[in-house]
C-alpha cells in the first residue's frame, strides 16, 4: 500500500491556503511505523530527520551549492547508482531532489527499490526545470498518472528560448510564484513494492549524455545563521537520535566491488573479508565506498 502523501497538518494548512507552510512540514511526514530502518539518499546538508541512515556521494560538491554534508547519525559515501547495502536492508528509502543529478536513472531507480520495499522520491517538476533551468541537473521528472515520466536533458539548459522568455518576463515574480506555490513546481512521489514498485518511463532512454556536468568553485565559509541552527536544532528533536547510535553498520552494507556482504570495519580501515577490497573511513567517521 501507498503511503499518504500528506499528513493531517499539512492538508490543514493547505486548506487554509498556506501552501508554503504546508510544504515545509512534508519534511516531518515520513509514513512509516516507529521501527521502521529509513535510509536517505543524497540528504545533503539537510538530511530528513526520520532518516537513520544517511548516504551520500562527496563531502563538498556543487551539486548541493557546497553546503556542508551532515553526518549525524551513520554516513556512508557511495554513488546511488551503485549503493552500498545488501538487499532489502531497509524498509523505507528516501531521495528528494537528487534522482534529477543522475545520468543512469534505470539503474537509480533499480538500486532504490534494491535496497528498500517502499519510499519517496522529490525532485523539481519538467516545468520547473524549463523556466529555471539548474545547469547541473541531467533530467527532467515529471509525473503522469501515477508514473515517473523522465527525459534526459540534452545539455545544462534544455530549453533556452523557454528560459530566456521566463528570464526577461517573469523573473521578477517566478521566485514569488515558487514560494507561495512550491507543491506547483515539484513532484512528489511515494511508491510501494507491493503496489507494483516505482512505475517510470524514461522518454528518451536511448539518448547518451555528451556533454560535461558543470565544475564550480566553493563559496567563501560563512557562519551558520539562526535559521541553520533551528532547523540543526528541530532535526536533532525529531531524529531517531538514541536508536541511531546503536545502529550495526556492518549488519546493513554490501561491497560495491563484489556484490557481496562481508564488510568489517576496525577503526578507519574498512574491508570486505570476501573479495579483499579494502576502503576507508575519512577522518571524520565516514565510510567512503566512492574510491
Amino acid at each position: 500500500m501507498i503511503p499518504p502523501n500528506e499528513s493531517k497538518i499539512m492538508r490543514l494548512f493547505r486548506r487554509l491556503g498556506l501552501r508554503s507552510v504546508a510544504w515545509s512540514l512534508r519534511r516531518l511526514h515520513c509514513p512509516v511505523p516507529k521501527r521502521a530502518l529509513v535510509l536517505e539518499v543524497g540528504g545533503g546538508g539537510n538530511p530528513y530527520p526520520r532518516a537513520n541512515v544517511l548516504c551520500d556521494a562527496y563531502e563538498e560538491t556543487l551539486e548541493r551549492h557546497f553546503a556542508p554534508l551532515v553526518h549525524d547519525r551513520p554516513t556512508v559515501l557511495g554513488f546511488a547508482e551503485r549503493l552500498p547495502f545488501r538487499d532489502n536492508a531497509f524498509d523505507f528509502v528516501i531521495a528528494a531532489h537528487v534522482l534529477e543529478h543522475s545520468r543512469d536513472p534505470e539503474r537509480f531507480l533499480a538500486e532504490l527499490q534494491r535496497v528498500a520495499g517502499a519510499g519517496y522520491i522529490e525532485t523539481p517538476n519538467a516545468l520547473m526545470e524549463r523556466i529555471c533551468p539548474y545547469p547541473m541537473h541531467s533530467l527532467e521528472v515529471s509525473v503522469t498518472d501515477d508514473v515517473l515520466e523522465i527525459r534526459k536533458k540534452s545539455g545544462p539548459v534544455q530549453d533556452r528560448e523557454v528560459a530566456e522568455m521566463a528570464k526577461q518576463k517573469i523573473a521578477d515574480v517566478l521566485p514569488v510564484w515558487i514560494k507561495q506555490n512550491p507543491d506547483r513546481f515539484h513532484v512528489r512521489y511515494y511508491w510501494a513494492r507491493d503496489n507494483g514498485g516505482i512505475k517510470y518511463k524514461v522518454i528518451n532512454s536511448e539518448y547518451e549524455f555528451d556533454w560535461p556536468a558543470p565544475i564550480g568553485r566553493p563559496p567563501a565559509v560563512r557562519n551558520k545563521s539562526f535559521r541553520d541552527l533551528l532547523v540543526g536544532r528541530l532535526r536533532h528533536l525529531f531524529s531517531q537520535n538514541s536508536r541511531n547510535k546503536k545502529l550495526r553498520l556492518e549488519a546493513l552494507l554490501l561491497c560495491p566491488s563484489c556484490k557481496k556482504g562481508g564488510i568489517v570495519i576496525n577503526g578507519r580501515s574498512v574491508r570486505c573479508q570476501l573479495c579483499g577490497r579494502e576502503y576507508y573511513s575519512t577522518d571524520k567517521g565516514i565510510i567512503d565506498f566512492t574510491r
